[in-house]
């Protein structure tokens, strides 16, 4: 009786291990974004005064750029706006 008893209860427990162990590597994959931008700099940045520009993940909520001045101040400004389109696209070109 006691051997059965360990062996549901141990079995039991290398269930409940498994089961935990599956659950955080799903959970693992939920994992939001490092970076999203939810206020935006509503004015233009010299493009002299900046030294990168890059986009937020497409898990954020609102596509934005992340800009890092030459000053190493960061920025989000809306996707949607002209002149940080301008600058990404220059700066793909040219490697900012």
């Amino acid at each position: 009786m006691k051997k059965s008893l360990s062996f549901i209860v141990g079995l039991m427990l290398l269930l409940f291990t498994v089961q935990r162990c599956s659950s955080i590597t799903v959970a693992m994959g939920q994992i939001p974004p490092e970076r999203c931008c939810f206020e935006f700099l509503k004015g233009e940045i010299p493009r002299r005064a900046i030294a990168s520009i890059s986009t937020t993940d497409s898990r954020c909520p609102e596509p934005a750029f992340l800009i890092k001045t030459v000053k190493n101040k960061e920025f989000c400004v809306r996707q949607s706006s002209t002149w940080a389109q301008k600058v990404y696209e220059e700066g793909l070109k040219s490697n900012i």
